[in-house]
């Protein structure tokens, strides 16, 4: 059985954190682009093609919502999970407004890992996702 590679994009001001979840989401064939901002990850994403898009919330410029938003314009097939230290309530909601999956705190990667590894699972087995529903 094969293992279907896929693109991960991580969004994020700082290095640090788009390190962290490198180094927390990192898969055998998985293959990255890292972004420090929402303008580049939209401009990126037309290139690039993203599988899974983690998105940051605060960034200088389009924040995250604004970016996921344009990012799923120009590349609808992309599942934008928000990734934030700030889980404000309105933020779920908001979240889905603009076509992200959903919303996971930047303290509970773990629950994204566990999405990642079924997504990587059903691709090799060949089935699709149909719902996803975040911790």
């Amino acid at each position: 059985m094969q293992i279907k590679r896929m693109k991960l994009m991580i969004v994020d001001d700082h290095a640090s954190t788009r390190e962290m979840i490198r180094k927390f989401l990192d898969f055998p064939g998985m293959t990255y682009c890292e972004c420090a901002n929402g303008s580049e990850a939209v401009s990126l994403a037309r290139e690039f093609k993203p599988d899974w898009v983690t998105m940051d919330v605060y960034m200088p410029g389009l924040n995250g919502f604004q970016s996921t938003e344009e990012l799923r314009l120009a590349h609808p097939a992309a599942r934008v999970m928000i990734v934030t230290r700030d889980n404000q309530p309105h933020f779920r909601q908001l979240s889905r407004e603009v076509g992200a999956i959903g919303l996971i705190a930047k303290e509970n990667l773990m629950a994204l890992r566990m999405m990642l590894t079924q997504e990587i699972a059903n691709r090799t087995l060949g089935r699709e996702i149909t719902k996803i529903i975040p911790q």
